[in-house]
């Protein structure tokens, strides 16, 4: 009678295995995304080369160069190019000696390749860009 009792209860729980055979049981799946051999470019920068201020920068190696340093340190500050920075990054920059120097060597340079940074087309064509990148 004990027997059959016991083989009743046995019938109802399932039998766990214990935790060294549901490790050897159990298989995990992992994947790793694929490598692409591209680089993943900036929106911003890409329509930029589209704009007639890159046309005038296209033969001056010091503004591009200037351009590019400015971009690296804005990423290395957190900022996207993509979005707009907010007030506390603002002032954060204003803060920067880094940043200032680095603004004010954009400035010249531009200056020096022609582009006219007060013109409003110029303005407008920089405001266009943002929006476009601020939409993607």
């Amino acid at each position: 009678m004990n027997h059959i009792r016991q083989a009743l209860l046995s019938a109802r729980r399932p039998v766990r295995p214990t935790s060294l055979a549901l490790l050897r049981c159990r298989r995990t799946f992992s994947y790793t995304s694929r490598l692409q051999a591209s680089e993943n470019e900036d929106t911003f920068l890409s329509q930029f080369k589209n704009t007639s201020i890159f046309g005038k920068l296209a033969d001056k190696p010091e503004a591009l160069m200037a351009l590019r340093d400015f971009a690296e340190l804005m990423k290395a500050q957190g900022i996207d190019a993509n979005t707009p920075p907010s007030t506390f990054q603002m002032m954060k920059l204003a803060a920067n000696s880094e940043f200032r120097e680095a603004a004010q060597k954009v400035v010249s340079e531009l200056q020096k390749a022609g582009v006219d940074l007060t013109s409003q087309d110029t303005i407008q064509e920089l405001m266009g860009l943002s929006k476009k990148a601020g939409g993607n």
